[in-house]
């Protein structure tokens, strides 16, 4: 058997014919150097633990590089061609539904879609699959139909309009040819108890469950309803009235400590006493969410990014990127739409949305500064592919098609009425200062507010959609004042700082108290 020969002083290898150790210099003794031989193959433990984790270690990175060689070899441009002539201009868009889904979270939805590609594909069956009530659709489809678009792509039937009395829950009858089985009904019953639950705030979402329900249970009363949520939902009835006026409003405003360098977001209740003490500390950039929820911002060297404070004053970090900034919330409180410049390879500007549950971030393209409308829409300031044609855009969130709004490159820092007809922006290219306009987005038409030489911007309205506040400096100091859209008049409404060094990046917000 192999084996080697060791020194009987130092323990190192020797050769049979060496009489002195060339290591440490000590004459061999043969006898003991021959009672200390070892194999060849022998390897300590420590040693044999190591050679393993440098293996499994090399297994790891070489299976990491395959898997990162193949997506980016998915997502290149060619590939996503091809796959997209393969499968088709609806196959694709579902797959690409998919995909958004599965980033989000969402793995009921991404598998719907997903099969959904293959029914269009022809690969499966095409019979439908009945959902679940509230099973991972209910989300995409309570926003598509905030959006106002159709589900159903047939021409409404002329049906009368429907009654203003409440329509009853429908439980479809059996037909003596086909008796459902009891998980059938118990399905169709889940499923027409959903869409009366959403027929009032969105009709075309509950046209698209009573869709399901009759293919499973083909009724006449059924298909009744479908044609009556339908007609609804093609005639625009799908934005929910604006709460009325509340008397206690809340500004969230930031203010600039200048001995300390520091920004500070306060809270202040319309008609109360000034001073108050800081609502946050070292944040900026305030959002209102719901039931009382603020998203903000932190550009501190600590702990940048974007934050959530909960209503019982639990702070969240949700974003860890440096100029993650002007968080937004989506119309149902999961989401914050924000903008970053170094999350891009080339440090442009592009916007992104986070779950604030499980804080995955997703990229909706170039863009910055955006908004979110009750119904679904964003609107922000951006380019077109070729970095030309800036201005305001909007941005669809279900499809991500973009509409130019605007064609002026100052165009900036929309904010969007509480109804969504409106949109206040502010602009240095239509005045000899920055100052607010207020732009119909129906018709096009740009509406300027009370323009003076001073800087006026950052708009926001107020809840009930009468009034825009605005920060502007036009009285020396730095203060948030009220242009009243009922009378045309301009009030001050609180002082905010002695000095902002960089006024645009301070931002508030106004809401309802603890809506």
């Amino acid at each position: 058997m192999s084996h080697r020969y060791v020194c009987s002083q130092c323990g190192k290898p020797i050769s049979p014919a060496q009489n002195r150790c060339p290591h440490c210099g000590a004459e061999i003794d043969w006898q003991k150097a021959v009672g200390r031989i070892v194999h060849l193959d022998y390897q300590p433990a420590a040693q044999r633990r190591r050679t393993r984790r440098r293996a499994m270690l090399l297994g790891l990175l070489v299976v990491l590089g395959i898997i990162a060689a193949l997506v980016w070899g998915w997502n290149l441009e060619w590939t996503q061609r091809r796959w997209a002539s393969w499968l088709g201009p609806a196959a694709y868009e579902d797959y690409q539904r998919g995909v958004t889904s599965l980033k989000r979270g969402d793995a009921a939805q991404a598998g719907w879609q997903f099969g959904q590609m293959l029914r269009d594909r022809g690969l499966i069956a095409p019979t439908p699959t009945p959902i679940a009530p509230g099973f991972g659709r209910i989300h995409r489809l309570t926003l598509q139909a905030l959006t106002l678009t159709p589900v159903s792509t047939t021409p409404a039937p002329a049906t009368p309009a429907p009654s203003p009395t409440a329509t009853p829950a429908i439980i479809p009858s059996p037909t003596p040819a086909s008796t459902p089985s009891p998980d059938v009904q118990a399905t169709v019953t889940a499923l027409i108890e959903e869409a009366e639950s959403l027929a009032d705030q969105a009709p075309c979402a509950a046209e698209e469950r009573m869709a399901q329900a009759l293919d499973l249970a083909d009724t006449p009363d059924i298909e009744a309803r479908r044609q009556e949520l339908e007609a609804r939902c093609q005639g625009g009835f799908a934005v929910s009235p604006l709460p009325a006026p509340a008397t206690s409003q809340v500004i969230l405003y930031t203010t600039y400590d200048v001995a300390t360098g520091d920004y500070a977001i306060h809270a202040w209740t319309l008609g109360s006493r000034l001073p108050e003490p800081p609502f946050i500390e070292r944040a900026l950039q305030p959002a209102w969410g719901q039931a009382g929820a603020v998203a903000y911002r932190r550009d501190d060297a600590d702990a940048p990014g974007v934050y959530v404070r909960q209503p019982d004053g639990e702070m969240r970090r949700v974003t860890k990127g440096g100029d993650d900034s002007r968080p937004r919330w989506s119309p149902d409180g999961r989401q914050l739409l924000f903008a970053s410049a170094q999350r891009s390879p080339d440090q442009t500007p592009r916007l992104y949305l986070v779950d604030v549950a499980t804080r995955w971030v997703e990229e909706l393209g170039s863009g910055q500064n955006g908004d979110w409308s009750r119904d679904g829409r964003i609107v922000f300031h951006g380019c077109d592919p070729g970095g030309e044609n800036c201005g305001l855009w909007l941005l669809d969130a279900v499809t991500l098609q973009r509409t130019q709004l605007t064609d002026h490159p100052s165009d900036n820092f929309p904010a969007w009425s509480p109804d969504g007809r409106f949109v206040a922006f502010m602009s240095s290219g239509r005045s000899e200062s920055w100052d607010v306009f207020i732009l119909n987005v129906e018709t096009g038409f740009i509406i300027p507010t009370a323009t003076h030489p001073a800087e006026d911007g950052l708009p926001a309205w107020s809840p009930d959609g009468r009034t825009v506040a605005m920060l502007s400096n036009r009285e020396g100091d730095w203060a948030i004042y009220a242009w009243h859209l009922d009378d045309l008049t301009t009030e001050r409404l609180l002082p905010v700082a002695a000095a902002l060094p960089n006024w645009q990046q301070a931002g508030f917000d106004w809401s309802v108290s603890g809506r």
